[in-house]
């Protein structure tokens, strides 16, 4: 039986109804104690009876990574009554919602009750008085944690294929099929808890161990990480970084192909044909530029480049919006196209003194020379949405804490989300370092970001060039652009240099979460050292008032 909390397609009910006997679908109420509850009193007590065991388990795992069917015919062999994959010891304290102490139990993603337990009274009565719950943490205090200590003391005997309490060195924490997957699966238990890849300080870690000791696909596991969690999580899971080779052989694609190139800087925009001339594929080029005389010198320019064949229109746009907005206005014209890459001439003379290379640069080694590994990724998978340059190097400083304005674009950014009525939960206000496009020039499907293009932007809402400052509207929708394209159920990936092991994104996490810890530091040091001297100034100020006693008592 096959129970969901959430409404399944069409498509997807025909998969499912293959492997099952009969579909529930249900309101997501109760979790998954509720949801039990439901399928067990459809099935009918008389027919449960007859069963030899019923298995019980829910989706907060991925497996199995062995297989089962040893398992079954092992615990069939015992004088058990019921058995688990895991248990949580007793433990004094750390009971969700309480911290009172947690009773011994065995962890119910996955528990199997044999005839004998199914045919009991306080079995059914048990099921029978499972009530609807608004919060887990009283699912888990009232059912999880109850039910083996009732079916025990009705004399039911129980094991685990894992028994958490014959462990050693592991004191941190009761719950090892969360917090210690590592373990659980060199005791080859075949499931392995999400949340573990979460709370494990070494997800990767555990992906490896798993291609090592079983042959279950880690790609469902890093596809459904990257669709249910947001894209920094799914970047310490997941492999996201695709090495820039730029040796890669053009795959045979029908991909329809389109480049946007706004053209503001003259003296720039002839560089990116030098990358043009060099692609071999069919694409159109659209070029925006904010002035006439403009228009015609690039025209002008272009013609000893090959590229200039492919260019499909020059649009004159308004000078605003940078080149955020000039790509906006031509939505329509680019949605027609599989894939589409979004560059510009903007320049940063304060970041190129900096760094001693412009990010341009460094950009377009990423996203422009490696073009043919780029075009295979987008051919040969379709859930990547969007592709992005690494991090340059002048941005790894930690932003967010260093300038005030991050803090007022989390905001504006959670008002675009909510304006875009993006169906996905994310609070951008507790996101120190957002995944994203540093210069706003990528490769998309239309498709991934189409919310944006269908976003009615008024032109009050864009400040006048040249931007004075920085956290506006335009620095927003660059930093949002990867979290639509998760949104409409796309994944991602982020392009560096060949030898690069680990983005920069995450350093830049380390960095302002030292930077969090430096200043919490400092402000501790100013508040011990204000209760100093606060301590300092009564005891100096005792001795004075006795001073001036004693001055008073002479000059009387």
């Amino acid at each position: 039986m096959f129970i969901s909390n959430s409404v399944i397609s069409e498509d997807q009910k025909i998969k499912v109804a293959k492997l099952c006997n009969a579909i529930i679908l249900r309101e997501n109420k109760g979790y998954d104690f509720a949801a039990w509850k439901e399928g067990l009193l459809k099935e009918t007590w008389d027919v449960l009876t007859q069963y030899d065991n019923v298995t019980l388990m829910n989706d907060t795992c991925f497996g199995p990574l062995f297989d089962i069917e040893p398992i079954y015919n092992r615990f069939e062999d015992q004088s058990l009554d019921f058995w688990g994959m895991t248990n949580c010891p007793y433990a004094n304290n750390g009971m969700p919602g309480t911290n009172d102490a947690i009773p011994e139990h065995v962890q119910s993603y996955f528990i199997c009750f044999k005839n004998k337990v199914l045919q009991s009274k306080v079995f059914r009565t048990f099921w029978e008085n499972v009530q609807i719950e608004t919060k887990v943490e009283n699912v888990i205090q009232k059912y999880e944690t109850r039910l083996t200590g009732i079916l025990g003391k009705t004399g039911f005997i129980y094991t685990t294929l894992y028994d958490t309490n014959i462990r050693t060195g592991i004191t941190h924490h009761p719950d090892l099929a969360t917090w210690y997957p590592d373990l659980c699966i060199n005791n080859k238990v075949p499931f392995v808890k999400v949340k573990s890849f979460i709370r494990f300080p070494h997800p990767k870690y555990i992906l490896k161990l798993i291609q090592e000791k079983s042959e279950y696909p880690v790609s469902l596991i890093q596809d459904a990480i990257s669709d249910s969690y947001d894209p920094f999580t799914a970047l310490l899971v997941c492999d996201k970084l695709i090495p820039a080779r730029v040796n890669r052989e053009l795959p045979e694609t029908s991909l329809k192909i389109a480049v946007h190139l706004h053209v503001f800087y003259l003296d720039l925009f002839e560089q990116y044909f030098i990358y043009f001339d060099s692609f071999l594929f069919n694409f159109d080029l659209f070029i925006t530029t904010d002035t006439l005389e403009k228009s015609k010198e690039i025209s002008d320019c272009l013609e000893s480049h090959v590229t200039a064949k492919k260019i499909k229109e020059i649009i004159i746009t308004e000078n605003r919006g940078r080149d955020i907005i000039p790509w906006l206005s031509i939505g329509d014209r680019l949605a027609d196209y599989d894939i589409v890459g979004h560059f510009h001439t903007k320049r940063s003379p304060v970041a190129e003194e900096w760094s001693g290379i412009t990010w341009q640069q460094e950009i377009n080694d990423l996203l422009l020379r490696p073009i043919n590994e780029i075009v295979n990724i987008f051919n040969t998978n379709s859930k990547i949405g969007i592709i992005i340059p690494e991090l340059p190097f002048i941005f790894h400083i930690p932003i967010p804490l260093r300038f005030s304005y991050e803090k007022n674009m989390q905001v504006t950014m959670q008002g675009l989300w909510r304006k875009m009525e993006c169906r996905k939960d994310i609070n951008f206000e507790v996101l120190m370092t957002p995944i994203m496009s540093c210069g706003t020039m990528f490769w998309y499907r239309p498709e991934a970001l189409r919310r944006l293009f269908q976003l009615k932007i008024s032109m009050e809402e864009v400040p006048p060039e040249p931007l004075t400052i920085d956290g506006t509207l335009l620095h927003c929708i660059e930093r949002i652009v990867v979290y639509l394209a998760w949104n409409e159920g796309f994944d991602y990936r982020i392009m560096v240099p060949e030898s690069q092991k680990i983005s920069g994104f995450v350093d830049n996490l380390m960095l302002n979460q030292q930077f969090v810890i430096n200043e919490q530091l400092r402000n501790e040091k100013i508040m011990i050292l204000r209760s100093r001297s606060y301590r300092l100034s009564r005891v100096l100020l005792v001795p004075l008032r006795v001073f001036r006693k004693i001055i008073n008592f002479i000059l009387k």
